[in-house]
């Protein structure tokens, strides 16, 4: 029931996806930090996704958390942000860093948050991940989410 009640959220009117969210983040056990990333990449793996939500290279101008679900729009480098934005109003102690990935391999590039320096979440949709440590996975950037919030 919950499960549904995570993905109906996105089809809301704005103030009701802003309550909903609320809900979540309080409800999230910041104690456990795993499952605080694997409930996280769930809720917000059902998002609907439009081409273009934000520029993934200028932090400058990503929306605050409130902007970002009152409107409503998603992009695959925007779920990351709002991954960190969730973790971090669940527990702002936690080591959140939004990355800019660039995978020369797969040759996709891509937004992601790390969480605790270990789970890397967006490098997959619906998965969490460990950042790469290969030459085909380049950082381009780095920015802890206590310098957008």
């Amino acid at each position: 029931m919950e499960q549904q009640l995570n993905h109906r959220a996105w089809f809301e009117p704005p103030s009701k996806r802003l309550a909903m969210w609320r809900d979540f983040r309080k409800s999230l056990d910041s104690n456990d930090i795993l499952a605080v990333c694997e409930t996280v990449v769930d809720w917000w793996q059902s998002a609907p996704l439009v081409n273009i939500a934000i520029d993934p290279v200028d932090s400058s101008r990503w929306p605050t958390a409130w902007e970002m679900l009152h409107q409503g729009d998603f992009c695959e480098d925007s779920l990351a942000l709002g991954m960190g934005y969730t973790i971090h109003y669940a527990n702002p102690n936690v080591k959140n860093d939004l990355v800019y990935i660039t995978h020369t391999k797969e040759q996709f590039q891509r937004l992601c948050v790390q969480i605790d320096n270990k789970y890397l979440l967006n490098f997959r949709r619906g998965v969490i991940s460990t950042l790469p440590i290969d030459n085909a996975c380049i950082v381009n950037y780095r920015v802890n989410i206590n310098k957008i919030t």
